[in-house]
């Protein structure tokens, strides 16, 4: 139950801020437990028992010695961080008191506009001592930045903000004992299909970020990398739509970022995760960190093995090839993903306001898929004509490195003025594709015997060297210019060999016609500014980049080289007000880039079976979005709404196409269509009431293209909608229930159009440990539904495929941590414009 301090009638101003605090505590906390609220009192404020305990002090900004009225001021037990007070605030004095509490050890924490936070860990209350006199409690200004109404959804942790959402995984109990995948597939706007490929608001072109650098994979390699990932050791993901010019501009359709464990504690902190299911699922996780003088180390390490079985249909009607008039399929499968992974965190401060950083990651593991098609070939009269079967056994194996230098200049306890890091990373990648068919009956299509057994094999390194510089210079207290700069070489080198079984020798001999390699190389140099301006409640913002890029594309056995050298700006524009301390308007205008990446590129043949293949197009050209966005917020004491309007209109946009060839194959490659337009939006809210927080909300957008530039018209509209909702009951104060579902509709493609997608979750949480672990169950996909579908219509061929990824399964997962997280110094986001933390617990 909420306990609020007694106010008496005649002093109204003092009930109004008690009222304002409840509304604003509500909204700012996350509270793990029944809260106990407590607001500043004055003399007329009646004590809730004689013997109480209380907190006193004063709070003036660091040089003035102005006392500062906008503090806000919470309490927690030092012994469990468990929070008794939420947030008291002080008098026009900058005075405050807090009654009511019991003796012991406490920690407080003073936040105010404006003011990086202050936090007492020295707080003692005893029978002896009843009364704790902080006297004179001073904050540091900083840097100013566009104001950002923040709302945090309580269990939910959901951060909502006008230039990028957060989403905390610590109560995602429907994620718990999964992968990134399931992390993902629980945050608004984003979408991950059943090939595990992520889109935001329904756009492919976005960037994966992992501990706010972008990662070098894209692609098929980017969707295997999540699979494979613990949902264990994410502890948030950040989602930015309309991120400003310091932002890298790659990624039309926004940046998502992963946040994975790199917390410590004063002396020795940790925990680890321990997982199974009844796909055979094995999930191991752990973590340690120490924390001592100057300086901080971090350790994890993850282990995550899986079973998946997969099925799929499909059905075609040939227009124009008489035999076989249809073409029915079954296929079935199973997929063995084995991935581990070793992150390394260390800072060490060369003073109070400087450190320097060295960090590591290496991860890598093997995929294995194998894969049976079964195919009916039927007359007009839909009369069995044909049967033959195609399977597939693939490995991949996949090692990344990541490693990075920095050193960070701040001013005051959290704003960064200074930035630099040097990142160098390398992925090895190699695959080994073994196709084969066994010819039932043989009819005109299929020939008297089925091809050779065919090897298709490939080795590709990714290389790169990034150097970022950022830079922040506060003008007074209302201004604030952000520059930098940041170049970037990146190069990827391919060698794939195609070969066929000889059945004299049994060695298989490669084919010169579809054996090839690629080198890409690529170089990037940008420099940015963005000034901020605040004139009381109305907050601007406006940002330029200026990037010059060079590519090289090469076909060593072809003697083909594609060079393309240009130049870019992408402007940024920000006008926010507040019209009151929950409620927040901000219009946003910014522009992006999405450029093709070598999987896109590389002409070079890939095929799942004998039936279906992909290739790239080394003609794609680079896509450019325009983007303006409206964000509405709205904070009460039972939850938050938040609603952005958006148009995104993107010229030569890539599009993944799939068509028909007169062979009868499937093809799918990229091409650029003229012109994309997508003009809708989201609504997300979070809802509280007694033991039940609820956060859902949906999008919808019209999606027009110009696609009248390629051989084919594909040019299609279609309206776009989605919903989703995550329900949390708590049954006691030791465990919750919570529950999931996304529902995608059908709609229009270039070439045909996509089934509706369906996603549930429902998972139990116990607390152990007094809330230092707990154990999960969780029940993914419960009623079978997930599956994942498109049609083709081209005027050859009619063709609707059906895959089911078989998600459903049973896990368990115990969790245990010790110690108090402390978290290190955030990485560098891409570019993330600097500034005070975001309230939280």
């Amino acid at each position: 139950m909420l306990g609020i301090p007694s106010i008496s009638d005649g002093n109204c101003r003092a009930l109004q801020r008690c009222r304002t605090a409840i509304a604003i505590g509500s909204i700012l906390l996350f509270v793990p437990g029944r809260p106990t609220w407590a607001q500043s009192t004055t003399d007329t404020t009646s004590r809730a028992a004689a013997d109480a305990g209380e907190i006193r002090g004063r709070i003036v900004g660091l040089g003035t010695g102005q006392p500062v009225a906008t503090g806000s001021i919470s309490v927690r037990r030092a012994s469990d961080t468990t929070l008794v007070v939420g947030n008291a605030t002080a008098g026009s004095d900058g005075s405050f008191h807090i009654d009511g509490l019991k003796p012991g050890q406490y920690s407080l924490r003073v936040r105010a506009v404006g003011f990086a936070p202050l936090v007492r860990s020295d707080v003692t209350i005893s029978a002896e001592h009843p009364v704790a006199e902080l006297g004179t409690l001073t904050l540091s200004e900083f840097a100013v930045k566009l104001e950002s109404q923040t709302v945090i959804g309580e269990r939910q942790d959901v951060a909502l903000s006008p230039d990028r959402n957060s989403y905390s995984t610590k109560n995602m109990t429907t994620a718990s004992g999964g992968t990134a995948v399931d992390v993902l597939r629980n945050v608004p706007s984003v979408e991950v299909d059943g090939d595990n490929n992520v889109t935001l608001r329904g756009n492919a072109n976005v960037v994966v970020q992992i501990n706010g650098r972008a990662s070098p994979l894209s692609g098929e390699q980017l969707a295997q990398f999540l699979a494979q990932i613990p949902a264990s050791t994410v502890t948030r993901v950040e989602v930015a739509t309309n991120p400003s010019a310091k932002n890298d501009p790659e990624g039309s359709a926004g940046i998502i970022n992963i946040i994975l464990n790199q917390q410590a504690d004063v002396g020795v902190s940790g925990g680890f995760n321990v997982g199974t299911g009844t796909t055979k699922q094995a999930n191991l996780s752990g973590n340690i960190g120490r924390q001592s003088g100057p300086l901080t180390l971090y350790l994890s390490a993850s282990l995550y093995r899986d079973h998946r079985t997969n099925t799929g249909s499909s059905d075609r009607t040939n227009l124009l090839i008489p035999v076989p008039a249809f073409v029915e399929s079954e296929s079935n499968g199973a997929s063995q993903p084995r991935w581990n992974s070793l992150t390394f965190r260390s800072e060490y401060k060369l003073t109070e306001n400087d450190a320097v950083s060295a960090d590591a990651m290496l991860s890598g593991g093997r995929f294995a898929n194998q894969r049976g098609t079964f195919y009916s070939d039927l007359d007009q009269d839909r009369q069995v004509i044909g049967l033959f079967n195609q399977f597939s056994d693939q490995i991949y194996r996949s090692l990344s490195q990541d490693y990075t230098l920095g050193y960070h200049r701040t001013a005051g306890p959290s704003v960064t003025i200074l930035s630099t890091e040097l990142r160098y990373s390398n992925n090895t990648d190699s695959s080994e594709n073994n196709l084969y068919g066994v010819l039932i009956q043989p009819d005109t299509s299929t020939g008297s015997a089925m091809p050779s057994r065919e090897r298709d094999a490939s080795l590709q390194r990714m290389p790169s060297w990034d150097l970022q510089t950022d830079y922040t210079h506060p003008f007074g207290s209302k201004t604030k210019l952000e520059t930098g700069f940041k170049g970037t070489t990146r190069s990827n080198a391919e060698n794939s060999t195609i070969g066929y079984l000889d059945s004299a020798s049994g060695a298989y001999i490669a084919d010169p016609g579809r054996s090839n390699t690629f080198d890409y190389r690529e170089r990037i140099g940008a420099i940015y500014g963005v000034l901020s301006q605040q004139v009381g409640r109305v907050q601007t913002q406006g940002g330029l980049r200026l990037e010059e890029a060079a590519t090289r594309f090469t076909l060593p056995a072809t003697g083909q080289a594609y060079d393309t050298r240009y130049g870019s700006a992408f402007p940024s524009a920000i006008l926010s007000y507040n019209f009151t301390d929950m409620r927040q308007v901000k219009l946003s205008y910014s522009r992006r880039i999405s450029r093709p990446n070598p999987w896109q590129l590389s002409p070079i043949v890939n095929r799942s079976d004998a039936r279906h293949e992909f290739y790239g197009n080394p003609a794609l050209r680079p896509e450019y979005t325009d983007a303006i966005e409206l964000a509405l917020q709205d904070a009460h004491s039972w939850g938050s709404v938040q609603l952005n309007p958006y148009l995104r209109k993107t010229s030569h946009a890539v599009r993944y196409i799939q068509t028909i060839d007169s062979t009868g194959i499937s093809v799918s490659t990229f091409a650029n269509v003229a012109s994309t337009l997508a003009t809708g939006a989201d609504l997300n809210m979070t809802y509280r009431h007694s033991a039940l927080t609820f956060f859902g909300g949906g999008s919808i957008y019209h999606y027009s293209s110009d696609a009248s530039n390629l051989p084919v018209d594909l040019s299609t509209h279609s309206l776009v909608w989605n919903l989703r909702a995550n329900g949390t009951l708590k049954l006691s104060p030791l465990t919750d229930l919570q529950a999931f579902a996304n529902y995608r509709a059908p709609s229009a493609t270039e070439g045909g159009s996509r089934s509706a997608f369906v996603f549930m979750n429902f998972a139990l949480r116990r607390k152990l440990w007094n809330d230092h672990g707990s154990v999960t169950l969780r029940v993914a996909d419960p009623f079978n539904l997930m599956t994942w579908g498109y049609r083709t219509a081209d005027g050859r061929v009619i063709e609707l495929n059906q895959q089911h990824f078989g998600q459903r399964g049973l896990f368990v997962t115990l969790s245990r941590n010790f110690g108090q997280e402390l978290k290190l110094r955030p990485q560098q986001q891409g570019g993330e414009s600097q500034g005070p933390p975001q309230p939280g617990p």
